[in-house]
């Protein structure tokens, strides 16, 4: 006997995706035999139009249909489930229900969801089917050696093999109805088939002398065997292929199969890490999971984990999986000893833009480790501004068994992710700068409002000719050219010829000599003009150029400005100079309160710069000498970044600090090259000094970077133990940097500390061991004049010149001495 299922539709279901949609597939069972249609995407109105045959060997079963939500990340989600007893199909009419709606029911009655849809179905009994009948409708598979619904299900569109069907049955087969028809009570599995169940020694011999209806089908076994041989081989294919792969093309592999795909939403359990960080999207995920990367193992060493073994990416199931595993011991805690842990870490999206990486976390060796899984998912998406990307990773607890301590593990699993993403975010900040999203967006407008006072011709020829010299010139110019109208030629007498005609009085000389010199101002007003209509706004709106570091100055206004000229006012301009290359800002005329709103891009850097010199001149017109208003030198080493973002800066000079003249300033110092600053500086280097420059610890840096109240991309080279030669020798260490030179020691409490920048020196000596130094070899360093001002309380002498010196001492040896010379010859 057979019961025919036809799965035809289903409307109303619940919403279970955040996109609003499901994607609903139905999932059948009688007995342990089980069987589901295709999936319907993104519908809650399914249409399936799918038949199902089962073998029924016992009459009181029932007929399970449930509805799934599929989650190719996650389990499944359920949707709703109908229930419907064989004893009911065999008491309608012609062994029938017809096709009829079926109200779908919650899994138990504490379910929040109450309305389930409806599901439209044709059940039948039949003992006899016609040939094409049969070829249309799916078998359910036995599901007798496995409990596994996936390992035995058949999906609509499997070459089946041709299964035999009795056209028609024996009459001890209608009797056996007829008689379950008259008293269900009795109804159960054929007496025959129960002794052949305990009592056949051969089970072959047994499926042999089965009647036809309790035959197992081999076929169907063969085609399961056959499929999953055929899955281990394409696995293993595909693994051997991906291993030949780089990172980038493994991910675009994935991308072709993934396209389309959403971002999946944060775990149920929290989130953990959201910020900003001043990279590519790309660029981040290449940091945290490339296997070039030494993310992992820098963050191992500062949690103190040790025998982390990092598996290579492989691609599986025909490129729809990227997944590696990663293993490692936890460090022992005051509570739990060290324990090893496994995660299984799988790409969920990869777009070049998006990228979301689901890490299942075991751990079986820790208390009630085998009842629970911890999933950790990390998604990187663009950030609020150009070059930058939002990191979000949250998390959740999936027990796999009951357990009486579940409070207990969720609270320890909580602070253990907690505080391990906290070292996390430490170690990532040292690699990438992140940004406040609320600082980025208020940076943003910030810039965007800044806009320079467009003034036009007319009005800037008036700033500059609107005044009494200009006017006196002029009526001065009408009444001599009217003169010379109305005069009769002059007589040539005394020294004059022809051609020449001279001063008869000294009347006439003090004319000529007021009329030459407001001639001349008014040249050089013409000049001014014409240098003003050059220079406006010369610098503003250029696009830097190039890849590495890029500043970027706004200059908003100034206050307090000196007064040069008679009238009482400036005609300003400012010059920023940072590693050799200069931006210029408009001239403002006649004011000591001038407003630029202007901004500059200075073109990518190697290097992160150190200072910037900045300059403000009263413009005089091109042939005389400029007047500094006065100036000031930004140290990008002294200042934060939220402090730069929006900052007054004093200027310094005689003129500048009589008036307490300052300017308005907006600076941002990016960089454009992503995560491998370090690394790239130090290939740089030694290709350069030719000897091999070793890479300091996570800590270390973060350490050094605390001491001198650094930022974040200021990472330590080399470091040293000497003595700092004062009145007293003190005994400390020096540290090198890219940009610094740096000294500290804390003896009994009391600190010491200081440095200068690379570029303020201006000779290093190798001093020779004497009786004074007590055998060893020292260092001098002299900076030059005026520099270095802030670090003078660690230097030995102030020379004549100007210049501070320093005297370090007492290295354990002269190799130590000279190597720390060649770590100052390489910068």
């Amino acid at each position: 006997m057979r019961l025919l299922v036809h799965v035809i539709d289903a409307r109303n279901l619940p919403v279970i995706n955040a996109n609003g949609l499901s994607d609903p597939y139905a999932k059948l069972q009688l007995g342990r035999q089980r069987a589901k249609t295709k999936v319907i995407r993104k519908s809650l109105n399914p249409a399936w139009d799918e038949e199902f045959a089962f073998r029924v060997g016992d009459l009181k079963e029932e007929l399970l249909v449930c509805l799934l939500d599929e989650d190719k990340y996650f389990s499944d989600d359920f949707l709703g489930q109908v229930k419907v007893p064989l004893s009911a199909v065999l008491d309608a009419d012609h062994r029938s229900l017809g096709t009829q709606w079926y109200q779908l029911q919650p899994k138990s009655k504490k379910s929040k969801i109450r309305d389930c849809g409806e599901i439209r179905l044709t059940i039948s009994l039949s003992q006899s089917y016609p040939e094409d009948t049969m070829t249309l409708a799916h078998w359910a598979s036995d599901d007798l050696a496995s409990s596994s619904d996936k390992s035995t299900e058949l999906k609509k569109g499997s070459s089946l093999p041709n299964i035999p069907i009795e056209s028609s049955t024996s009459q001890s087969g209608r009797d056996e109805l007829e008689t379950a028809k008259e008293d269900k009570s009795n109804v159960g599995s054929s007496f025959v088939n129960r002794l052949y169940q305990y009592f056949s020694a051969n089970p072959k011999d047994e499926e042999a002398s089965l009647p036809p209806l309790f035959k197992h089908d081999r076929s169907l076994d063969i085609l399961e065997e056959t499929a999953s041989t055929s899955s281990q081989i394409s696995d293993k294919q595909d693994s051997e292929s991906s291993v030949n792969m780089s990172f980038d093309e493994l991910l675009k592999a994935f991308e072709s199969r993934h396209e389309g795909n959403e971002m999946p939403a944060n775990l149920s359990g929290g989130v953990l890490v959201d910020q900003v960080y001043a990279v590519a999207p790309s660029d981040l995920n290449t940091l945290l999971f490339s296997p070039s990367s030494d993310f992992l193992r820098s963050l191992a060493d500062m949690q103190g984990t040790t025998g982390l073994d990092i598996q290579q990416w492989r691609l599986e199931n025909d490129g729809a999986v990227l997944k590696r595993v990663v293993s490692y011991t936890k460090a022992a805690t005051k509570l739990v000893k060290a324990v090893k842990a496994t995660e299984d870490m799988t790409y969920l999206k990869a777009d070049g833009d998006r990228y979301a990486v689901l890490a299942d976390v075991s751990t079986p060796e820790v208390p009630f480790g085998n009842t629970f899984r911890v999933e950790i998912l990390t998604c990187l998406m663009p950030g609020p501004e150009l070059n930058s990307s939002r990191l979000v990773v949250s998390w959740r607890l999936n027990f796999v068994q009951s357990t009486m301590m579940k409070g207990m593990i969720e609270n320890g699993a909580k602070q253990g992710l907690k505080d391990n993403f906290n070292q996390f975010s430490e170690l990532l900040a040292q690699n990438v700068r992140p940004v406040d999203a609320k600082d980025t967006t208020a940076n943003n407008q910030s810039l965007s409002s800044v806009q320079p006072e467009r003034e036009s011709d007319w009005k800037l020829a008036f700033r500059i000719f609107g005044n009494f010299t200009v006017v006196s010139s002029f009526f001065a110019f009408i009444y001599v050219f009217s003169h010379i109208i109305l005069a009769s030629p002059s007589i040539i007498q005394g020294l004059e010829f022809p051609g020449l005609d001279l001063p008869d009085s000294a009347g006439e000389v003090v004319v000529c000599g007021v009329l030459v010199l407001q001639g001349q101002r008014v040249l050089n007003m013409i000049a001014r003009f014409i240098q003003a209509k050059r220079q406006r706004g010369s610098d503003h709106g250029v696009k830097a150029k190039g890849d590495g570091w890029l500043l970027t100055v706004a200059l908003i206004d100034g206050t307090n400005l000196a007064a040069t000229k008679s009238s009482g006012y400036s005609d300003p301009y400012v010059v920023f100079t940072c590693n050799g290359k200069t931006k210029t800002s408009s001239i403002k005329f006649h004011t000591l309160e001038p407003q630029w709103n202007e901004i500059f891009e200075f073109d990518a850097m190697e290097d992160p710069p150190s200072v910037m010199e900045i300059n403000v001149y009263d413009f005089d017109g091109p042939f005389d000498e400029v007047a500094s208003l006065g100036h000031v030198e930004v140290n990008f080493l002294r200042y934060s970044i939220s402090e730069l973002a929006d900052i007054w800066i004093p200027l310094k000079g005689k003129l500048a600090q009589a008036c307490q003249t300052k300017l308005h300033l907006r600076i941002f110092l990016n960089n454009s090259r992503g995560t491998e600053i370090v690394k790239n500086y130090l290939d740089r280097m030694e290709k350069e000094v030719g000897r091999k420059i070793a890479v300091r610890s996570p800590h270390t840096n973060l350490e050094f970077q605390k001491i001198f109240s650094l930022p974040p991309e200021e990472f330590l080279i080399n470091d040293f133990t000497c003595h700092l030669k004062r009145k007293m020798l003190t005994q400390g260490r020096l540290f090198l940097s890219p940009r610094i030179i740096g000294f500290y020691t804390n003896l009994f409490g009391h600190k010491t500390k200081f440095f200068f920048l690379w570029e303020d020196i201006e000779e290093i000596q190798l001093v020779p061991a004497t009786l004074s130094s007590m055998g060893s070899p020292s260092l001098l360093i002299t900076l030059r004049k005026g520099r270095g001002m802030d670090a003078r309380h660690g230097a030995k002498q102030l020379d004549e010149e100007g210049r501070l010196k320093f005297h370090l001492q007492s290295f354990v040896s002269f190799n130590a001495a000279h190597n720390s010379r060649l770590c100052f010859a390489e910068q």
